[in-house]
């Protein structure tokens, strides 16, 4: 009985080693499958950064202490409008990954799910003036930014390693649409009430004339690849005869193949040595049963002596020439197989 609080105790640490591996793993999976990870507290809170249309957001993952068998806490900020999100709280709470998880799922992949669907689909923010807590590694501490000064530094950053890009970025920005605060009082109810106003505007955006020359541009390439196609048809047509020829010939000779394999095997079988000798010994005793035959007429009166004798002389001879060959074929056969034994 007093042995018992000592099992116990081995036990819960190693289901509390069990536990504590199970959880680096997840951690290390939210690492490999996600960009800029800050570690806030060692295996308790991470932040990912990362920017969707223009604006940069914070993901924080909070791991309680029941983690993996409980599901991660996730907040983003500043706070979304959207779907998966608690606009009071900032808490992602219906994304699928966390609907659906279990200790056997990917920390790393329902994080990449859910920064996929923000970048994506660009949601709102709520309050644009609220701060955005963004914790650093060292000593835990967070710097507090507004999300214009944290959009700032981010193209701030940007034009420090692409100048050229940045350059194009701002060109698109302030051509893609057009400066409304021009337009008249009148125009701007005319843009309201007439659609054919409101289409004339519409293709004079930069954007929408850039649009149809990249689609003017496509289909022009889409009739240069169909009339090449056309072209390659007759080459194609005459690739596809030749392989049924080919094919044809590859069947024809296949078949005679076949049909001289099987004569192979026949002439094989006809001129083996073992089969020759058995003939060889048919042969012999069908000259002997002649010697045989010729002794029986003469011994009955139907031939004369030198008939008997012809006749005789020659099967006899027959027949020790058969006899002959078949044992010396029989001592050639018997030296092969101890020379291969």
């Amino acid at each position: 009985m007093k042995m018992l609080p000592r099992q116990q105790t081995a036990q819960q640490q190693q289901t509390q080693c069990k536990n504590l591996d199970f959880r680096k793993r997840q951690i290390d999976t939210l690492k490999v499958f996600n960009d800029n990870v800050v570690e806030v507290t060692e295996q308790e809170e991470y932040c990912i950064h990362f920017e969707t249309s223009g604006r940069t957001l914070v993901l924080t993952v909070q791991l309680g202490v029941n983690f993996p068998n409980e599901r991660p806490k996730i907040v983003i900020s500043p706070t979304v409008q959207h779907h998966w999100v608690n606009a009071a709280t900032g808490e992602v709470e219906t994304a699928p990954g966390l609907l659906n998880y279990s200790p056997h799922s990917d920390l790393g992949r329902v994080v990449q799910a859910i920064i996929r669907e923000f970048e994506r689909f660009p949601p709102p923010i709520v309050n644009s003036g609220s701060p955005i807590n963004i914790p650093t590694r060292a000593g835990n501490a967070n710097a507090t930014a507004t999300p214009t000064s944290i959009a700032a530094k981010s193209l701030d950053s940007s034009n420090e390693n692409s100048p050229l890009d940045s350059s194009k970025s701002c060109k698109l920005n302030e051509s893609s649409l057009p400066n409304l605060s021009t337009l008249s009082l009148d125009e701007l109810k005319q843009l309201d009430s007439d659609p054919q106003f409101f289409d004339d505007f519409i293709e004079e955006m930069s954007v929408v004339q850039h649009l149809n020359e990249e689609l003017d541009s496509m289909i022009n390439q889409v009739e240069i690849i169909s009339r090449e196609n056309e072209s390659k048809e007759t080459h194609l047509v005459e690739l596809k005869r030749k392989l049924s020829d080919d094919v044809t010939a590859l069947k024809n000779l296949g078949e005679k193949c076949d049909q001289l394999n099987k004569k192979y095997l026949k002439k094989s079988e006809e001129y083996a040595p073992q089969h020759i000798r058995e003939l060889l010994q048919i042969a012999a005793s069908n000259a002997d049963s002649e010697c045989d035959r010729h002794v029986e007429q003469f011994l009955n009166g139907k031939i004369d002596v030198q008939t008997f004798l012809n006749n005789y002389t020659h099967s006899k001879k027959v027949s020790a020439e058969r006899k002959a060959k078949e044992e010396r074929l029989g001592h050639q056969l018997t030296a092969l197989e101890r020379a291969a034994m």
